[in-house]
C-alpha cells in the first residue's frame, strides 16, 4: 500500500505573504496545497507560474501533511496525471482561484488552473477522491476538510523545525 502526501500551507505564522493571509481568511486556515509522490516529487502551481513538478522537501513548520492511502495503481495514475498536467504547461488563474472562494461560477479555461483545483483533479483521476467533488470550487481548506477523515494520519505536522523565519518555497507574491 502506498500513500499520496497532500501538503497544506498555513500562513498564520508567516511574517510576510499578504495574499497568502487573505486567501486563508476567505476559507481558513490554508492558502495553498501540493501533492507529493513516493519519489518525493511534488506537483502544484503558484501564482504567476505554470504547473510545477519537482522533487522537494516540505521543511517549513507551516505545512501540514495528510497521508492518503492508495493502491500502486492509484499512485501510478496520480503521478501520471500530474506529469500530464505539467506537460500541458497549464498557467495559474487568479480568476478561477478567486471564484472558488466566492462560490461564484467562473468560466473554466482548460489552459489554466490553481493549486487546489489541480490537486483535486489529480486525486480524482486516481480514484482517491470522488468524481462528485467540484474541483473548480474547491479551496485548499475545503480539500483538507474532504480528505482529513480518510487520511492515514489525521493531521501530522512535518517533524523538521526550521530555525529561521519560515516561508513556503516559491509561493510568495511580490507586493
Amino acid at each position: 500500500m502506498k500513500t499520496l502526501r497532500v501538503w497544506f500551507y498555513d500562513p498564520t505564522a508567516d511574517s510576510e505573504g499578504f495574499v497568502n493571509k487573505l486567501v486563508s481568511r476567505l476559507d481558513s486556515p490554508f492558502c495553498h496545497v501540493e501533492v507529493q509522490f513516493a519519489d518525493d516529487s511534488a506537483c502544484s502551481i503558484y501564482m504567476g507560474s505554470k504547473v510545477v513538478l519537482r522533487s522537494r522537501t516540505f521543511d517549513s513548520p507551516n505545512y501540514v501533511c495528510l497521508h492518503m492511502p492508495c493502491s500502486d495503481v492509484q499512485h501510478t495514475l496520480a503521478a501520471g496525471h500530474a506529469q500530464h498536467m505539467h506537460s500541458q504547461e497549464l498557467g495559474f488563474s487568479s480568476l478561477q482561484m478567486t471564484s472558488c472562494f466566492l462560490w461564484a461560477p467562473a468560466v473554466s479555461n482548460p489552459q489554466n488552473t490553481f493549486c487546489s483545483k489541480l490537486v483535486t483533479e489529480i486525486l480524482q483521476h486516481a480514484g482517491v477522491l470522488g468524481a462528485g467533488v467540484d474541483a473548480q470550487r474547491t479551496s485548499p481548506s475545503a480539500l483538507h476538510r474532504l480528505l482529513e477523515p480518510h487520511s492515514k494520519k489525521q493531521r501530522t505536522v512535518n517533524d523538521h523545525v526550521v530555525s529561521v523565519r519560515s516561508m513556503a518555497l516559491d509561493f510568495k507574491v511580490p507586493l
